[in-house]
């Protein structure tokens, strides 16, 4: 790593970020004392502020019956970003939190989208017809890696969630959002990450045997498709969108948020990884940095391209222009 790339890095105007290159690069403890001073800024760093800042009166993402739709702006989208940006939980985000738990989380553990109003209210719609509600591999992996950063990893709310995990891996090792709604035979990259990226916010002494089991099984699915490629497609990359670098992530995919994933659970020698690696390797910049190349929400993508053009949000970086964040994740590879 180039002197002049950390220094960047750790630059006090944006403490998300120094926070985090100083814990993972750096290697300084939680309680150090440097780490510490920048948390407390966290709070006050003008993303962050925005985002607390666009909830209602009440102390909510609106709307009320519901924290998943719509998207980009109900409750579960800004837990997830603010988790990220490593903000430090208060009593409005643990407020918001319970919420989530108490609509969107089902009797196996597993998280869902509709809440049980949004059913009455289909059910309202369709006379005749009986609704239900199913279980999401994103949303539960997204919300157990947030909830746990939050400080719930030892809540029996969230220990319940990732028990159900395992139970909805298909043959292949991975995770599929369609499944059981829809017969489907093959995982999907964006619905396993998920899943894998709650495991890797899990301290590895805390891994049980079904656990790790879970995580090999998950991990080889990516890794059999060297991270990017399709293997119904001669192997070729499956979208050309899952090679660009992107943030926030959301519930999406690409090379970066899978290499930090798999770095993190321990496979980052899989010779399978390399060409994902070389990939990102060859978008690195004369200085040492990346630039950030695509925005979920501004441009939209391959299942959901009406989302050029819009404006995020909350606007983290420039899009085209070099980026923090996707510098120290590719640095935390």
């Amino acid at each position: 790593m180039k002197d002049a790339s950390l220094r960047w890095l750790l630059d006090e105007k944006n403490p998300c970020v120094r926070r985090q290159a100083l814990v993972d690069l750096l290697q300084r403890p939680q309680n150090d004392q440097e780490v510490l001073a920048t948390v407390r800024k966290i709070p006050s760093y003008t993303p962050v502020r925005n985002i607390m800042g666009s909830r209602t009166r009440s102390g909510i993402w609106p709307p009320k019956e519901t924290c998943y739709t719509p998207k980009w702006t109900s409750a579960v989208w800004p837990l997830i970003l603010l988790g990220e940006l490593g903000a430090p939980p208060n009593a409005a985000i643990k407020s918001e939190t319970e919420r989530f738990l108490d609509l969107h989380q089902l009797n196996n553990g597993a998280f869902t989208c509709p809440t049980d109003l949004e059913v009455k209210q289909w059910e309202a719609r369709h006379r005749g017809k009986k609704g239900r509600r199913w279980e999401e591999p994103c949303l539960t992996g997204n919300m157990i890696r947030t909830l746990i950063v939050f400080g719930y990893g030892d809540d029996e709310r969230v220990r319940k969630a990732i028990d159900w995990m395992p139970e909805a891996q298909l043959d292949d090792g991975g995770w599929n959002c369609d499944y059981p709604e829809k017969r489907v035979k093959h995982s999907s990259f964006m619905s396993t990450v998920e899943p894998l990226w709650a495991y890797s916010e899990i301290p590895r002494r805390k891994w049980t045997r079904k656990m790790k089991q879970s995580i090999d099984r998950g991990a080889d699915f990516l890794l059999m498709h060297h991270v990017y490629k399709s293997d119904n497609h001669q192997w070729r990359e499956t979208y050309p969108f899952f090679t660009q670098l992107h943030f926030p992530m959301y519930y999406f995919y690409d090379i970066l948020h899978a290499l930090r994933v798999l770095t993190k659970l321990g496979y980052a020698d899989d010779e399978r990884i390399q060409s994902a690696v070389q990939l990102l390797l060859s978008k690195r910049r004369p200085d040492g940095r990346w630039n950030l190349e695509g925005d979920w929400f501004r441009e939209g993508d391959y299942f959901h391209p009406t989302g050029k053009g819009r404006k995020a949000p909350v606007e983290i970086e420039e899009i085209g222009k070099p980026s923090k964040w996707i510098t120290l994740t590719a640095f935390e590879c």
